[in-house]
């Protein structure tokens, strides 16, 4: 299996072969102007390669995989879920911020009780 690389700084285009890049014996890096890949993205990249292909094995058996990945594609889709993480997240705070208040008004409500028991 193999893989189509643009780079990014140069425009050039290379191909690397994913075993390769498993093994240890390529590194993700422009032929043309050497730009790299960080090393924890390429670690990364290289164990998501490894767990895809385990994957793909497995489909194999009932199903031929073909793809093709573009990047804008992921891009796009990579957006909308940081968008809806954040509506998340934001939902969240407000609970949060709901809760914490509760919690002061129950601490006050004992307080008022334990000076009526005296």
């Amino acid at each position: 299996m193999t893989i189509d690389l643009t780079c990014q700084k140069c425009e050039g285009t290379f191909e690397l072969d994913v075993q390769d890049l498993i093994d240890g014996t390529e590194k993700l890096a422009c032929p043309h102007c050497s730009q790299k890949a960080p090393t924890n993205i390429q670690e990364d990249f290289v164990s998501a390669l490894t767990e895809m292909r385990t994957q793909v094995a497995a489909l194999g058996k009932r199903f031929a995989v073909s793809m093709a990945l573009e990047t804008e594609e992921l891009e796009d889709e990579l957006d909308e879920d940081e968008e809806s993480d954040e509506d998340d997240e934001s939902d969240d705070e407000e609970l949060d911020f709901d809760e914490d208040e509760d919690v002061e008004d129950e601490e006050d409500y004992d307080e008022d009780e334990d000076e009526d028991e005296r």
